[in-house]
C-alpha cells in the first residue's frame, strides 16, 4: 500500500524527473564536447534514464497501474501532492527569462515575481511603485548598503 501512496502523491516521480533531467543535461554537455552518441558512456547514460510509467508498472503490477493513474489524476490538486513542475524546472525557466531581458531592472522584476509569486504585469504602476517602496523601507534584504565600499576608517 505504501508503494501505491508514493505513486499517487507523485513524490518519487518528481525525483525520477529530476534525475532524468540531470542525465539529459550530462549527455548534452558530453555531446557539446564532441562525444559520439555511440560512445559507451553515452549509451550508459541513455540506459540510466528511468521511464516513470515502466518503473511504477513493475513496482505495482500492471493490474493495478490503471487504478493508480486514475487516483493520481483525481488527487492532482491536493495540497499534499507533488507538482508536475519541479523546482529545477522553475529555476531553469527563471534563468531563461532573465537571459532574455533587455536590462537589469527587468531581470530584477522577474526575480521578485518568482520569489513572491506575484505577476507584476497585472499591477498598476502606482501599486508596483508602492510595493517597491515598502520593500526598500522595511525589508533588510532590499536596503542599499551604507558606505562607499572602501572599508572601515582607521
Amino acid at each position: 500500500m505504501s508503494d501505491m501512496e508514493i505513486y499517487v502523491d507523485n513524490l518519487a516521480a518528481m525525483q525520477i524527473h529530476n534525475m532524468n533531467k540531470y542525465i539529459e543535461f550530462t549527455r548534452a554537455k558530453l555531446q557539446e564536447k564532441g562525444t559520439s552518441t555511440t560512445d559507451h558512456y553515452m549509451k550508459t547514460l541513455e540506459a540510466a534514464t528511468i521511464k516513470e510509467d515502466d518503473y511504477f508498472a513493475n513496482l505495482l503490477g500492471s493490474d493495478i497501474a490503471g487504478i493508480a493513474k486514475d487516483i493520481k489524476e483525481a488527487h492532482k490538486k491536493d495540497s499534499n501532492t507533488g507538482n508536475d513542475t519541479t523546482e529545477v524546472d522553475e529555476i531553469e525557466e527563471a534563468f531563461e527569462q532573465i537571459q532574455k531581458t533587455d536590462n537589469a531592472t527587468q531581470a530584477q522584476m522577474i526575480m521578485y515575481s518568482k520569489m513572491f509569486k506575484i505577476n507584476f504585469t497585472k499591477m498598476e504602476p502606482y501599486e508596483f511603485k508602492t510595493f517597491t517602496e515598502i520593500l526598500q523601507r522595511y525589508s533588510d534584504a532590499f536596503k542599499v548598503p551604507k558606505g562607499n565600499g572602501r572599508g572601515k576608517r582607521k
